[in-house]
């Protein structure tokens, strides 16, 4: 199965479909949050059909510059892993949206909230063979969730969660300048970087759990 990871758009829809042309055919776009930048439900619509258009399945979470009404969007579209998962081609997907706690002003969860998420999409997934993570926040104390300012900023509860039930993959973005891969027991863990600046990951994910990732660049 091919997937690509492509999280932090800001708004930037151009952009997403230039990344959708040079990224070619796969079988799963995974839309990881920071859809807009403190924008509408529609631009959200929008970026969600830019990707349907490709024949792709989509899936999608919300970012810390989102907001809950565009996860009622995503859910309405039938793209949302808030809370669900879904398996797709024997593969179990859910994921979580927002991020953990900082200064109130975005789009957050307690780390409680995130937990939660996570929990209700596995349960909904658990008996397929492989689950994959849809998160915008990556998980705490990793090379992916270090700001520039030295700072570990991802989520406690998705690192705890990582740690527990081992997924295959975890795909997530928010910290722009974290962008790249790293290992968690079993788990691959990709952050696919800034897309709207052309970043974005294609991910194969084989029927054995086996992970490959390229990290690319429009």
């Amino acid at each position: 199965m091919r997937l690509l990871g492509i999280t932090d758009l800001h708004g930037q829809q151009e952009m997403l479909q230039q990344i959708l042309r040079h990224a070619g055919a796969a079988d799963v776009i995974l839309l990881g949050g920071d859809l807009t930048n403190f924008g509408t439900s529609l631009i959200a619509q929008r970026m969600v059909e830019i990707a349907q258009a490709t024949g792709a399945q989509v899936f999608a979470v919300a970012g810390n510059c989102d907001s809950p009404e565009i996860d009622s969007t995503l859910r309405r579209l039938g793209v949302s892993l808030f809370h669900q998962g879904v398996v797709f081609q024997g593969v179990g997907f859910f994921g979580v949206s927002a991020m953990p706690p900082w200064h109130g002003t975005m789009y957050e969860l307690t780390e409680e909230e995130i937990a939660q998420s996570l929990q209700d999409g596995y349960e909904q997934v658990r008996q397929a063979a492989l689950q994959v993570v849809l998160s915008h926040p990556p998980p705490y104390d990793t090379p992916l969730d270090l700001t520039a300012r030295g700072e570990h900023v991802g989520s406690r509860a998705l690192r705890q969660f990582i740690d527990k039930h081992q997924p295959a993959l975890v795909v997530c973005g928010h910290i722009h300048e974290a962008r790249g891969t790293t290992r968690l027991g079993e788990t691959v863990v990709v952050n696919c970087g800034s897309a709207m600046d052309g970043r974005y990951a294609q991910i194969d994910l084989d029927d054995d759990g086996q992970v490959q990732v390229q990290m690319r660049r429009v």
